[in-house]
């Protein structure tokens, strides 16, 4: 294998010019704009996969175009010749907002690629559903059971309580905190799963369809490449009332880069010789029973991972350490080999601006062209997992766990209440 390096320049000087009639002077200005990268990768391994590292900047800037009379004589005053605008940073690297990825987190995304991808892995998990439909009826009770609890010293309604008594109403707005987290909890933890498993049951035959098309080109010795989405993250960042322009005219106007991430992978999976000989189905009616059980979860190792959810605390423990997606990816029930995992990452950062004519002088407006600055990075990595765990990036950040945490923070310390008591056999 050897490493190499090229790069591409297409950028030129846009130069303009600004006229103070008034005293007489001339100014120029130039301001390099077009596109420029450079691209690193690996050659001499083929057909096996190489790093690879891409990055393009590209700068649009536009220019000021216009002439200013002098209001009570009518003559010329200033003029603005294909000006370039002041405001022309370079582009940002996006790096700024998601940085380089590190070992740590390449061998976490070499977790997440084996477990969406496996072919031994079910679709809809029968078992887990199964076991998990008892926490529904007794979630739903429970927040229903928040509307009704007496009180002492008030009149029983219709629907529990006397809505129409100020006391009622002083203590439902009271245990308002308590009913939005136990009902927040109702919806992750058991309908929201529900409706997706449900979801997933309802298209089982275009689910078994593309399982006898993966057995099939397995048993042929051809093998499998999959492709899976891993993240998809947008930070705007905004900047108010920022001085665009200020050589002979006033503009100004907001400013706003746009940082986003796109992360996927894909991994090559092949039959082991002991396993096409041994036990691979030969006949249609075994090949469609063998994709119906992997389909649906129906094998040994699923039972396993079933246990593992169904454990108090499982879901916590799986913020940090990652064991269900490990437990996944370890799934073997076919007797596959992997090679070729490969991550994908594509980071971008958008930069634009918009005037703001209240505030910006009219002679020179509207812009001649757009303001569009980019910065790009597109990376290729060879990965596979280094640690026996998948630990995750501040789990507690995460808008999903921080949710979770926060209505099991409000259940726990209510007054009067205990968080097992609403829960139940969940932790």
């Amino acid at each position: 294998m050897t490493a190499r390096s090229r790069s591409f320049d297409d950028r030129s000087n846009m130069t303009g010019t600004y006229l103070n009639v008034s005293i007489g002077t001339s100014t120029t200005r130039s301001v390099v704009r077009g596109a420029n990268g450079t691209c690193d990768d690996v050659i001499g391994n083929f057909p096996s996969p190489n790093s690879l590292g891409i990055t393009r900047l590209n700068r649009i800037y536009p220019n000021l175009v216009g002439k200013r009379y002098n209001a009570t004589t009518g003559v010329l005053e200033r003029e603005m010749i294909n000006f370039p605008l002041g405001f022309h940073l370079s582009p940002t690297d996006p790096r700024s907002q998601f940085p380089a990825l590190t070992a740590l987190g390449k061998s976490n995304y070499a977790w997440n690629i084996l477990s969406k991808t496996n072919p031994s892995a079910p679709d809809v998990s029968l078992p887990t559903v199964l076991a998990e439909m008892r926490d529904i009826p007794s979630l739903v009770k429970n927040w229903y059971s928040l509307f009704l609890t007496r009180t002492p010293g008030l009149r029983r309604g219709k629907f529990g309580l006397d809505y129409r008594t100020p006391e009622r109403l002083t203590q439902m707005i009271q245990r308002l905190p308590e009913l939005i987290a136990s009902g927040h909890l109702t919806w992750r933890w058991a309908i929201a799963p529900f409706i997706r498993d449900m979801k997933s049951i309802l298209t089982a035959q275009t689910l078994m369809n593309r399982r006898m098309d993966e057995l099939r080109r397995l048993g042929n010795a051809r093998g499998i490449r999959k492709r899976c989405s891993l993240a998809r993250n947008s930070v705007p960042v905004r900047t108010e009332n920022v001085i665009l322009h200020s050589e002979g005219a006033t503009v100004r106007g907001t400013t706003l880069n746009t940082f986003t991430e796109q992360v996927w992978g894909s991994v090559r999976y092949n039959v082991s010789t002991s396993a096409l000989l041994k036990s691979w189905p030969r006949s249609n009616a075994k090949l469609h029973h063998l994709a119906w059980r992997l389909v649906h979860g129906i094998t040994t190792w699923e039972a396993m991972a079933t246990a593992w959810e169904l454990m108090p605390w499982s879901w916590f423990v799986d913020w940090f350490a990652g064991v269900g997606t490990v437990i996944n990816a370890l799934n073997n029930t076919l007797g596959l080999t992997h090679s070729d995992c490969c991550l994908m990452r594509t980071t971008k950062c958008v930069s634009e601006i918009s005037v703001n004519p209240a505030t910006s002088d009219a002679w020179v407006l509207p812009l001649q062209g757009d303001y569009y600055v980019t910065y790009e990075r597109k990376e290729r990595f060879v990965v596979a997992p280094l640690l026996p765990f998948a630990p995750s990036y501040l789990a507690i950040s995460d808008g999903r766990a921080t949710s979770i945490l926060g209505s099991l923070a409000v259940l726990r310390w209510r007054p009067g209440r205990k968080l097992e008591s609403i829960l139940g056999p969940r932790i």
